[in-house]
């Protein structure tokens, strides 16, 4: 049996879309890439992210809401102050949920909209302030206002990091170009 041979991607100050229908297995690869899930394939090729993985703020599709304040989901590893978490919240167009931080936050975050948890975990991402942001599809659930929104977000976040962005949202690309 052969040796697997790996393919090194070395993330620097960019923005790359992963784009493909529902089912094709972006999700997968990422997955597979930072060492979550074993190669489903046969080839002995995999993709190996070769840094420091406490760099990397992850953002699944269906994100993790636990018991307990508004305030403690955003920052669930280290406080932040409430200007942070005020520029987190206003980047996502959730500014006025600062209002909202002693909120408990119910089961499966109901007491929020689809559109709504989807912009709260990514001011989560904002908020962790790690080099590198994996973020898997960001703009589920929102709105073409907020998907804008994100787009310009995440544009200019990738002057000072590196995002890779996992999506079937195909107006994404159509507007890089732009």
């Amino acid at each position: 049996m052969s040796e697997s041979k790996h393919i090194d991607l070395p993330l620097r100050k960019s923005l790359i879309y992963v784009v493909g229908p529902s089912g094709c297995g972006k999700t997968r690869m990422v997955l597979e890439m930072l060492g979550h899930i074993e190669p489903q394939n046969n080839d002995n090729m995999k993709l190996v992210f070769a840094g420091d993985k406490n760099d990397i703020a992850w953002m699944p599709q269906n994100p993790v809401w636990f018991k307990g304040t508004l305030l403690e989901n955003l920052c669930p590893v280290e406080q932040r102050s409430f200007e942070e978490i005020k520029d987190a919240l206003e980047k996502v167009n959730l500014g006025h949920f600062v209002q909202r931080l002693d909120e408990r936050v119910l089961e499966y975050a109901n007491n929020f909209s689809g559109g709504e948890k989807r912009r709260l975990a990514l001011a989560r991402i904002i908020l962790l302030n790690r080099p590198i942001w994996i973020l898997d599809e960001p703009f589920a659930g929102l709105d073409e206002v907020n998907v804008e929104a994100i787009e310009r977000l995440l544009e200019k976040e990738s002057e000072t990091r590196s995002i890779l962005c996992i999506s079937h949202h195909a107006g994404t690309l159509g507007r890089q170009g732009k």
